[in-house]
Parts: structure tokens; C-alpha cells; sequence
């Protein structure tokens, strides 16, 4: 299983035949342009996309595929016609000016948020959706498929991330402060040890990612704030992604063009996989495991990986996601 949360990271390189190709673990490979072929799109927005959500709960998963890993990962196979939540911007030397959050479902986009700038659900039986916005957070009404607000404060929010039962929500505000809101919106605690984080990511484990404006990547638990080694100095940008939902204890991160993992217990490795400097996508979703989402060039992209890895590539996407889960083993024993 978890060698399949690595593949759907590696899905594309072979899809497209990427060069230079080796088994060689030491040889990175390059993710080319082509990969964002006009089969795969499903979208041609009006803005940058720069975040892709699909909620891994009861709004596109029944109780039937939230069984144990060996009867879902069968099941989840069935990824037809998922809801997706946008965050549009317009990008200009890094920095975002965001024109709203979209609902996309039966190939069909709707605003339903104009000032929203983020997205987070929860991974359990239930159907929440929050989202970030200028005013504040809101909360998804599945009924009429609209944002209401949530909470009584208005805090300008950047980005956002909850827990497993979506009880817990931390909000990072404009001012690169991180809060913790409980008690269904009403009470919100500061997080005192994160210190100008620019964006944040949680892992299974429920492990707060995030780095700061020098470029610095954290970890931050109950046991305190740990910066994270291994990672190349001079990156020009950074770009935590939510992790697979069988990731453990681990996010991928990008920097600049190249793939890294990083570790709860603060180390990280390279997947040795970039993308091409031509082909950066501006936002990722993996984290439906068996169908991907990437945005690039103002479009959005879809992979289905089962149908994918039926090709005659999977040979070889699998024999590299086997050197990555293998490498990723050996940085958690560190």
C-alpha cells in the first residue's frame, strides 16, 4: 500500500516515457512538459489554480471504502465523478493575488467562495469542508453547495489544515501567525513556538509542516518545533504538498523543480524526480492515491493511475517507486 502512495508520485514520469530513464537510484528523471497532455485536461480556468482539494471523506467516499487498507485499496479504484475544490490567483513574481475558490464536479466549475484562498476536510465519515478566506473561515453546505460562514472571527486566513475528524482546524493568518480553533469556531488558541510560517501541512500522524520566509523547513508537535536537515540551501521556492493519505509520518515537499520527503523525526531525502523548469505545476493533489489532479498553465489536469499503471510502463514505475519507498524507509530510521 504504501508503495502505491509513492507510485502515484512517479505515475507520470513513465506515462510519458520521461528522459533520462535509468534504474539507477542515483539518476534523477526528468518530468517533462508533455506530461500536461490534452487528454488529461479537465479545465481551462481564467486564473492560476494554486491549490487542488478533493475531500477523502463521506462527500466522494461512501462507508464502503473507508474498510481496512486491504479491502479499500481495491475499491478505490472507483474514483468517478469526485467533488474538487479550486483556489485561483493570479501570480506575479511569487507572490498571489486570489480571485476566488471554485467547486468542480460533473466537469463543470462554479465560484462559491470570491474571497476564499484555501481548503481543508477531514478523513472520516462525515462530509466537512472549511475554507480560508480574507473574512475569515467558512464551512462547505453540501445541501445547497455553498460556503457559510463559520466561527465568530475574521481573521485574514492563508491557509488552512484540520484533523482527521475535522474537529480541530489550524488557520495560518496573513500576518504568518498560526492558530489553533476548536469548540465548532468559537475558541482559537496561538501556536506561539511557529514563528512566520508561510504555509502549513499536517501528516498522519497529525505532525504540523511548514517553513518560514528564509526558507527553512519545520516540524512542529507536541514535543516542540524541529527543523528539518538534509534539504539543499538557495532553493527560490518551496511548496509543501498534502501527502497521500497512506503516507506515514512523512509530506513530499518540492524545491523549485525537485521532489524531497520530509520527516517527523526531521530528516529528509530526494526522490531524485524533477519536473522539467518548463513544466512546474502550480498546485498538486494526490490525495486520492488513484486519481491525480496537477495544475499548470492556468488548466487542470487529471491522471487516473490504475488506468495508467495497466500500461506497459508499470514495470518500470513501480520498480521506482519501490527505490523511493526504500529511501524513504531508510530516512525514517535515521
Amino acid at each position: 500500500m504504501r508503495t502505491l502512495a509513492l507510485l502515484c508520485i512517479v505515475l507520470f514520469i513513465n506515462s510519458y516515457h520521461a528522459a533520462p530513464h535509468s534504474e539507477d537510484n542515483n539518476e534523477k528523471t526528468l518530468i517533462p512538459r508533455e506530461l500536461f497532455d490534452q487528454s488529461h485536461l479537465k479545465y481551462k480556468a481564467e486564473h492560476d489554480i494554486v491549490d487542488i482539494i478533493v475531500p477523502i471523506n463521506a462527500l466522494n467516499f461512501d462507508e464502503a471504502m473507508k474498510e481496512s487498507d486491504s479491502q479499500s485499496e481495491s475499491r478505490e479504484t472507483d474514483l468517478t465523478d469526485v467533488t474538487v475544490f479550486l483556489v485561483e490567483a493570479d501570480l506575479k513574481d511569487g507572490k498571489r493575488n486570489y480571485q476566488g475558490l471554485y467547486l468542480y464536479k460533473h466537469n463543470k466549475t462554479k465560484m462559491i467562495l470570491p474571497n476564499g484562498r484555501a481548503v481543508a476536510s477531514s478523513f472520516a465519515e462525515n462530509k466537512i469542508v472549511y475554507f480560508g478566506a480574507s473574512d475569515g473561515l467558512y464551512i462547505y453546505n453540501t445541501n445547497s453547495k455553498t460556503a457559510e460562514k463559520f466561527g465568530g472571527f475574521t481573521d485574514s486566513i492563508i491557509d488552512i489544515a484540520t484533523y482527521k475528524d475535522g474537529k480541530h482546524i489550524y488557520i495560518l493568518t496573513e500576518d504568518h501567525k498560526l492558530y489553533n480553533v476548536t469548540n465548532d469556531g468559537v475558541d482559537k488558541e496561538l501556536l506561539e513556538d511557529v514563528e512566520g510560517a508561510m504555509e502549513i501541512v499536517l501528516d498522519d500522524s497529525e505532525n504540523i509542516y511548514f517553513y518560514d520566509s528564509n526558507k527553512d523547513v519545520f516540524m512542529k508537535n507536541a514535543d516542540g518545533v524541529t527543523k528539518i536537515q538534509g534539504l539543499p540551501n538557495g532553493a527560490q521556492s518551496l511548496k509543501l504538498l498534502r501527502p497521500p493519505h497512506i503516507m506515514e509520518e512523512s509530506v513530499p515537499l518540492m524545491l523549485d523543480n525537485a521532489l524531497y520527503v520530509v520527516f517527523a523525526n526531521g530528516t529528509s531525502i530526494s526522490t531524485d524526480l524533477e519536473f522539467s523548469p518548463d513544466a512546474i505545476p502550480t498546485a498538486y493533489c494526490t490525495d486520492a492515491v488513484s486519481v491525480q489532479y496537477y495544475a499548470f498553465n492556468k488548466d487542470l489536469y487529471e491522471f487516473n493511475l490504475i488506468g495508467l499503471i495497466a500500461m506497459e510502463f508499470f514495470g518500470r514505475a513501480h520498480r521506482k517507486a519501490e527505490n523511493i519507498v526504500s529511501k524513504a524507509e531508510r530516512g525514517k530510521n535515521y
